[in-house]
């Protein structure tokens, strides 16, 4: 074979896979994100079953005894660092693809009046209000119990945080953001990871009813100890 013939195809090559780099980088990081997203859910609805527990009329009793053995055994904290790793993967991941979608759109997305909310136009938006509700979470309550500060009873700590109307409000909006994060997530979930279409229409309503009733009863936990100790 020529040489010249050679060279031309090692360069077609290059050029072709130069034009596939970015879209192959794309698609990982949409199947990243749909991986660690899809853990993340499992970790919120664990989430939302423990913290329910302080919903129990025994004086906190059943809840700060989860809080205890969750403090204590290694095999969770060993959990929590996956937990940790899927949210710092899912975060960077996330922003750089919205980083990525805004540089390489010429113009921004039209939004004529009246037309109906579309999360998935505004998950860059979505995902940094559940970023500062997540902070403030942490803030509240995971860094005093890293630090040592925590209250040993867990339970009187929660009803006393969640006895302010600006906290409350605070967590309802952080978990409709998250709500609505999850049904866009769930959905494009769907189509990132290639299930077909027999299975996808049931598993896209069933997912999109977890990602609101989740967050839904996540945020009814700081309504129902707020009222409870509202004044009449």
């Amino acid at each position: 074979m020529d040489n010249a013939v050679i060279i031309h195809s090692i360069e077609a090559l290059i050029t072709e896979m130069k034009l596939a780099t970015p879209h192959t980088s794309s698609i990982s990081r949409k199947v990243i994100m749909a991986g660690t997203g899809l853990f993340l859910t499992l970790f919120l609805i664990v989430h939302l079953g423990l913290n329910a527990t302080i919903l129990a009329n025994d004086g906190g009793g059943l809840f700060d005894r989860t809080a205890d053995l969750l403090r204590h055994n290694w095999g969770l904290h060993g959990l929590e660092i996956l937990v940790w790793g899927g949210f710092i993967v899912h975060i960077w991941q996330g922003a750089s693809l919205t980083l990525g979608n805004q540089s390489k759109r010429s113009t921004p997305y039209a939004v004529s009046a009246g037309t109906s909310f579309d999360p998935a136009r505004w998950m860059g938006l979505l995902g940094a209000i559940v970023l500062a509700f997540l902070i403030l979470h942490l803030y509240q309550f995971w860094l005093p119990n890293l630090l040592g500060t925590a209250a040993a009873d867990l339970s009187a700590q929660m009803q006393s945080t969640m006895n302010q109307w600006w906290v409350v409000i605070i967590y309802g909006l952080g978990c409709l953001a998250v709500a609505a994060h999850l049904v866009h997530g769930w959905r494009s979930a769907m189509v990132t990871l290639g299930i077909a279409d027999r299975y996808r229409q049931w598993l896209t309503v069933a997912g999109t009813i977890l990602a609101i009733v989740v967050p839904l009863g996540l945020a009814a936990i700081p309504i129902a100890l707020f009222t409870s100790h509202a004044p009449l």
